[in-house]
């Protein structure tokens, strides 16, 4: 939740001022946004930011070291036998770190999603 102060506005959350800016998006990226947003608690500003700070020095060697680590992920589980049962619960924990309720939309959201890949990968 969102704190305000005294006068009712909201808190800034560090010193740094903010100034509104705008943003040209399509409306499926500001779904998705708002949903990966929602899935840690934040705000769509705070997200971008936080995500602008953690990926703040691009660079050849990080976006290969990321490929490189994707295709060993794949080739472990394409090699390790998973059944439905281990795969549900390991969504289920993943579920519950996003701390959210069952009736949020995010949590909808990601359930569904979860669920689209573990059919994925059985089928």
């Amino acid at each position: 939740m969102l704190k305000r102060d005294i006068q009712g506005k909201f808190a800034l959350k560090d010193d740094d001022y903010r100034q509104v800016r705008s943003l040209r998006v399509t409306d499926e990226t500001w779904k998705a946004l708002g949903i990966a947003a929602e899935c840690f608690g934040m705000t769509r500003a705070d997200y971008l930011e936080q995500v602008i700070r953690d990926n703040a020095s691009p660079s050849i060697t990080w976006t290969r070291d990321r490929i490189d680590q994707a295709q060993t992920t794949v080739a472990e589980l394409g090699t390790t036998p998973l059944s439905v049962a281990t795969l549900e619960t390991v969504r289920d924990q993943v579920l519950l770190q996003l701390k959210l309720g069952k009736q949020a939309p995010g949590y909808k959201a990601a359930l569904k999603v979860l669920n689209h890949f573990i059919a994925a990968l059985t089928s």
